[in-house]
């Protein structure tokens, strides 16, 4: 009798093949991303040892591509930076996707990912942290007096931020439970931020935006923006949240959705119903300040709003992949990451490519960045966490 085998094929979700012939590949990224093997009874492939997509195999390089993907780590090049070794089985797993960076400053920052993969940095090294999940973990906030993260909101994991249900994990998470939006409506989360430091979460979900305060050992659901408002095109779907001040959280989203939330620490927050003049999907944005933002989004497409409504201006990005974030320093010194290893840079004035070194012939999705400060990069993806010159 025949039977089905599926594996997991990295950015294409699940491949299913009946006596050899393969029928179906179907899973979008973010689904995949949150799927576990041993929970849906996958066979999982064997670790490569090489060959055309490892980093010790085969060429260094692909078609008309060396000049951008060198072999090895040079001046100006991002290059490996812990985590991950330059062999498939050296270090965390090559398949796991690291979907946050967040830092409070160069020497205390965090990154989380599939497989409950969460790391710290020190200033020196980065170093796992054992969280006590193998759940996919997808946002990280640093938080006053602690750090939150988490994937879904069946389960969020707390450090210094009150006890949890049962003993904490060894290096200090507690399990907090479910946390439910204010709506009581839908809770699939489609983007979460918080300004480092700060007591409140912002985060997105199908169907509103609203706050997780977190006060002392306490995390309360709060209304941010009421569902009257929200609970239509451009405030669901949203993609992306960030901000520089209190007062002031940018989104955007999917049908070049885009909205800027003001008096956001109020009790009555309002949007403002931004026109990015696209009707393409964006999946990151960065907020320079209250009144300036860049957003990033489908095949290589990079915009930037001054303050008003009406003023996102394209930017020409040398590339035509997929832009997955934005993260900056300054207005003069933005960076954006995207699919195929593709890493751009804003000077002030013209976004250029970056070499990235030392990926062999792997071109992996990049998720996140984030830019402590001038000269400081850090960027996570499939595979591998990246920084300047691979300096930790």
């Amino acid at each position: 009798m025949s039977a089905w085998r599926c594996t997991l094929v990295s950015g294409a979700g699940f491949a299913c093949a009946l006596a050899g012939a393969l029928v179906t590949s179907c899973a979008s990224k973010d689904e995949s991303a949150n799927l576990d093997p041993d929970d849906v009874g996958v066979v999982v492939p064997e670790r490569d040892a090489g060959g055309a997509d490892g980093a010790d195999g085969g060429e260094a390089c692909i078609e008309d591509d060396c000049e951008l993907f060198p072999a090895e780590c040079e001046p100006g090049a991002l290059c490996p930076s812990g985590l991950f070794g330059a062999h498939p089985s050296g270090g965390v797993d090559w398949r796991t996707r690291l979907e946050t960076i967040r830092a409070r400053a160069a020497t205390d920052a965090w990154v989380v990912g599939t497989v409950g993969v969460a790391a710290h940095f020190d200033g020196t090294e980065w170093k796992l942290v054992d969280v006590g999940t193998l759940e996919s973990l997808r946002y990280v906030w640093p938080a006053n007096g602690g750090e939150l993260t988490f994937g879904t909101l069946d389960r969020v994991f707390t450090r210094g931020l009150g006890a949890g249900e049962g003993a904490p994990s060894p290096d200090g998470w507690a399990a907090r439970g479910k946390v439910t939006p204010p709506s009581g409506a839908g809770s699939y989360v489609t983007a979460a931020w918080g300004r480092t430091g700060s007591r409140t979460m912002w985060v997105a979900t199908s169907a509103e935006v609203w706050r997780i305060d977190a006060d002392g050992t306490t995390l309360s659901p709060t209304t941010g923006v009421p569902t009257s408002v929200c609970s239509h095109l451009p405030c669901t779907w949203l993609r992306s949240l960030d901000g520089v001040s209190p007062n002031v959280v940018w989104g955007v989203g999917e049908t070049g959705a885009a909205i800027r939330i003001t008096d956001a620490s109020g009790e009555s927050p309002s949007v403002e119903v931004m026109n990015p003049l696209t009707w393409s999907t964006l999946n990151g944005v960065w907020a320079v300040s209250d009144t300036e933002a860049w957003a990033v989004g489908a095949r290589g497409l990079i915009i930037h709003n001054v303050g008003a409504t009406f003023d996102w201006r394209a930017a020409e990005a040398p590339t035509e992949e997929h832009l997955n974030a934005v993260a900056g320093s300054s207005s003069s010194d933005v960076w954006a990451v995207g699919d195929k290893g593709v890493v751009l840079h804003y000077d002030g004035t013209t976004w250029s490519r970056v070499k990235v070194a030392g990926m062999g012939r792997r071109r992996p999705e990049l998720l996140s960045v984030w830019v402590p400060e001038p000269g400081k990069v850090w960027i996570g993806g499939q595979g591998v966490l990246l920084s300047l010159g691979g300096k930790r």
